[in-house]
């Protein structure tokens, strides 16, 4: 196949198992997206990298169910004297590109789209090569390589549950019980990431301790991108500043402090941890539910904040050890039950939460989730 006259790759050694995945539907291009992100995390890259590869991914593999119908994804971190990367190869027999060049150029769409096209993924690797002809097929070649340290230092309590958490790396906390709750502590962590053509997430979620309590709080604003992204850190600043709780009376001040915005969904939950009482409200489709030796789905009302905040409910539940509480937000589908994910009634916080992101997020929406769970 003739090649594009774009930057060729640098060599670079394979240092781990190369993942074959074969596309021939949906439920390969999530599997693809998914692999390459867990790839793109493993081998040290940050969460603005793996974005970036989840992205580029994704649009390679929705050109070949388009154009081919069916091809393959090969994953594989990659070593370059000190440098550690991931390489992908999207590669199918469809009809090829007759014109190369034209194609990788700024601006060029062939299918009328919105996507990124093979410019915008061009622009999302280091190194980036494609080889293709009329009958003969397509095959893409990207590197990314790692910019960024391959572990961050964990944090704990406070500030740990200040950190802007994104693609399932999710910090956990611990916040000690009082001697009513002696014995135990609350494990949480939030995992989330944004739509796959986004970089930054409309999500946000806030968990924070004062004494003997803890704000659990989840913000969805309406829509994509960094619009939507500045709407969140909005509501999350104004969160951590101002929460009591009255979770009522925090929707009605968020839902003042939206007015003007495009608006959001909300749901916010505090923990009283000696007593292991939950009080709960929620507005829009942010969704709530507690596992346990019963399930239990809390209920938010309908409405935008920001736009329109009709009477917010309060619902007050109590968690026993045995129970674990999460909070996500619409990008994750809500049928999943017990039978999908058996392990969620023993799980670490940190592994629900990545798990029901990874597991039943939809890639075509921003998705978040917070679990809480006491340990004994």
């Amino acid at each position: 196949m003739p090649k594009s006259k774009t930057q060729n790759l640098e060599a670079g050694t394979m240092s781990g198992k190369t993942v074959r995945i074969r596309i021939a539907g949906d439920a390969d291009l999530t599997r693809a997206v998914l692999e390459a992100g867990r790839m793109t995390k493993d081998v040290g890259c940050d969460s603005p990298a793996e974005a970036k590869v989840q992205t580029a991914v994704s649009e390679l593999v929705r050109n070949v169910l388009k154009y081919a119908g069916t091809g393959e994804v090969l994953l594989a971190p990659i070593q370059k004297h000190d440098r550690a990367g991931i390489r992908i190869i999207v590669q199918d027999r469809g009809p090829g590109i007759a014109d190369v060049e034209r194609a990788t150029a700024d601006h060029f769409s062939s299918g009328g789209t919105l996507g990124l096209g093979l410019p915008g993924v061009k622009r999302l690797a280091d190194d980036f090569e494609i080889s293709s002809a009329p009958g003969r097929g397509t095959r893409v070649t990207l590197t990314k390589w790692r910019t960024a340290p391959t572990r961050t230092p964990r944090s704990s309590g406070a500030h740990a549950a200040r950190c802007s958490v994104t693609h399932g790396n999710a910090p956990t906390g611990h916040f000690p019980g009082t001697e009513a709750g002696a014995g135990r502590v609350l494990d949480w962590a939030h995992a989330g990431r944004p739509c796959v053509s986004e970089l930054v997430s409309g999500d946000v979620a806030v968990v924070d301790a004062k004494p003997d309590v803890v704000l659990v709080a989840l913000v969805d604003v309406l829509g994509h991108g960094p619009d939507a992204h500045d709407v969140a850190t909005r509501a999350e600043t104004f969160l951590r500043q101002s929460w009591t709780r009255d979770v009522v009376e925090m929707l009605r001040r968020l839902h003042k402090e939206l007015t003007g915005t495009r608006g959001a969904a909300a749901g916010i939950a505090v923990l009283d941890i000696a007593r292991g009482e939950v009080r709960y409200a929620g507005v829009g489709n942010t969704v709530a539910r507690k596992f346990g030796p019963t399930d239990k789905q809390l209920r938010s009302v309908d409405g935008t904040l920001g736009h329109v905040l009709r009477s917010p409910v309060e619902q007050v539940i109590r968690l026993t050890p045995e129970d674990v509480l999460v909070l996500y937000t619409d990008g994750v589908r809500t049928s999943f039950g017990v039978h999908d994910y058996p392990q969620i009634q023993y799980e670490s916080a940190r592994a629900i939460a990545n798990n029901i992101v990874q597991r039943f997020g939809k890639l075509s929406d921003d998705a978040t989730c917070v679990a809480l769970r006491y340990h004994r």
